[in-house]
């Protein structure tokens, strides 16, 4: 499950903590129904304001150094200075900062790293501590699924290969996932795919609003487990 994602640069990672923590992109007014019932709604799919695709460019756009991050890959993640058993009651300057991690946790058992972790896991001893103490936060601009079913010819070899897509979600050029930590290692949480996602895969991504960061960074992170609301936009690759 999700083995490749399109990762952001430190700059780019740095100013997002800077944003998460410091200064907040404006937002629409909320109705206090809103507030008591927040919803994933698309118009709210806008931050960060500065990277909005209609801002930038085709020359931009092509010229954007894009990063492919794949399993053992050391790449820029975003991790609370605090203890998420506690949690925050808001993100201020300090709260967050950048940490180059290897994506997937090392075991004795196997050769290759563990690079998902299933929400629904949270209690086996693997991940137990770092589900408590040390989550985090993976921001990219997509990630990658290979379809259970569906294949096509290879442009390049002309055999048959899986069909590949990547996934955004809509009006969000930049996406938060749920992560884990243990030390410079991180794992990606999964949960149950939802009506978008289940016709490539069962599974996908915990992928977060950047409202939902100080929940997920807290105590009472199981309430997000549910990603049925979460919009996704499915591109074919090839």
């Amino acid at each position: 499950m999700c083995a490749h994602y399109l990762g952001l640069s430190d700059e780019e990672v740095d100013r997002l903590v800077e944003q998460l923590s410091g200064e907040r992109p404006e937002r629409p007014e909320s109705s206090p129904a809103e507030a008591a019932a927040p919803q994933y709604e698309q118009r709210e799919l806008d931050y960060p304001q500065s990277e909005r695709r209609s801002s930038v460019s085709l020359r931009e756009e092509r010229e954007r150094r894009w990063i492919d991050v794949y399993p053992k890959t050391v790449s820029p993640v975003i991790v609370p200075t605090f203890d998420t058993a506690a949690g925050v009651g808001e993100l201020t300057p300090g709260a967050l900062e950048r940490a180059e991690l290897s994506w997937g946790y090392r075991t004795q058992w196997n050769p290759q790293p563990i690079f998902n972790t299933r929400i629904e896991s949270a209690d086996k001893p693997i991940w137990r501590a770092s589900m408590e103490h040390d989550r985090c936060v993976i921001a990219c601009r997509r990630f990658y699924e290979f379809s259970g079913t569906e294949t096509r010819v290879s442009g390049r070899t002309g055999r048959v290969v899986k069909q590949q897509y990547a996934f955004t979600v809509p009006g969000m050029p930049i996406m938060f996932i749920g992560g884990i930590r243990r030390g410079d290692e991180y794992s990606m949480i999964t949960t149950h795919a939802n009506a978008a996602m289940a016709p490539v895969h069962p599974r996908m991504p915990l992928i977060l609003h950047p409202t939902e960061l100080t929940t997920w960074l807290g105590p009472r992170y199981m309430r997000l487990a549910d990603r049925s609301a979460v919009p996704l936009a499915a591109h074919e690759v090839g």
